[in-house]
């Protein structure tokens, strides 16, 4: 007879179109800000393994950019194709959408889910937007006559509402298994990963209106002297008139990016932080694939 009681651990990927809250959920579910977050779609440009563990089970969730049907370039083609790989060989592929929202990107992220063997759920977010819930029945329903899903949650990630009860749901989906990760790990990603996302987070809350898919951040030196971290990371942006805007009049604005990243990333390696950013130009960068290789955007 199985012990209900055996521990579980499993992979569970988290697809869905840009926007839905995907990363939201997972900093929730771990309490700890591991993927960066704005209003602005494919600010998650990374695979990311986000590490919860619990004395019932661990999940190990794989945070993924949002599935679009934007221009070809290299970048968008990478972001669309690092989700595809993430819903390979995992245990759950969960599939976040909007509440009342359902769009092309939805139907390709039902696709997805729907194509392999891993058990398939359902969440839908941002149920606390709907006033009169009854309406979320029908919205539901229509998408479960075209595609069979394993489970159906309802949550609001950014209220922390049902969280819990999706986090329970999805241990039962797991197999039985000793922690795939020692449960001290959070992420498989590093320390410097980590800092250059709170970088770029906070240039796309600032120039979201101008150019938050032109730049991309690397952490060129990284030392520990003196119960100080010091921090060199470049801003890399395509044409001359980004990197003019960034650095603002007088250097107003990179100054302003770089206060903010700074109290961000000692909120986050509890240090205190010297972070000194340099803005540099490589055109085309987000349609070469060499040189998007050579910015870290490559995949472990």
């Amino acid at each position: 007879m199985t012990d209900k009681t055996a521990f579980k651990a499993g992979y569970v990927a988290v697809i869905g179109r840009p926007n839905v809250g995907k990363s939201t959920l997972i900093n929730q579910v771990l309490q700890q800000k591991l993927s960066i977050v704005s209003h602005k779609p494919q600010t998650t440009r990374h695979q990311i393994l986000a590490i919860y563990h619990n004395p019932k089970g661990q999940i190990v969730f794989l945070d993924t950019p949002g599935i679009h049907n934007q221009k070809k370039t290299a970048l968008n083609k990478q972001l669309n194709q690092t989700a595809l790989s993430s819903a390979q060989d995992v245990d759950v592929v969960l599939h976040l959408v909007e509440a009342g929202q359902w769009h092309d990107e939805d139907r390709r992220a039902a696709d997805i889910t729907l194509a392999g063997q891993a058990k398939k759920v359902l969440v839908v977010n941002k149920v606390d937007l709907i006033d009169n819930k009854s309406d979320l029945l029908p919205f539901v329903e229509k998408i479960l006559a075209d595609y069979n899903y394993d489970e159906v949650f309802y949550v609001s990630a950014l209220k922390n509402k049902q969280v819990d009860h999706l986090v329970t749901g999805l241990l039962t989906l797991l197999p039985e298994s000793p922690p795939l990760y020692d449960p001290s790990f959070i992420s498989d990603r590093s320390t410097r990963f980590f800092v250059s996302e709170l970088i770029r987070e906070q240039l796309t809350l600032r120039f979201h209106q101008e150019l938050p898919y032109s730049l991309t951040v690397t952490i060129d030196a990284y030392e520990v002297k003196e119960n100080m971290t010091h921090i060199h990371a470049t801003i890399w942006v395509e044409r001359d008139q980004q990197k003019r805007i960034i650095i603002g009049r007088g250097g107003a604005a990179i100054k302003q990016v770089g206060m903010k990243a700074r109290s961000e990333i000692e909120n986050f390696i509890q240090s205190r932080v010297n972070l000194k950013l340099w803005v540099k130009i490589k055109s085309a960068w987000t349609d070469d694939q060499q040189a998007l290789d050579g910015l870290g955007y490559k995949e472990p």
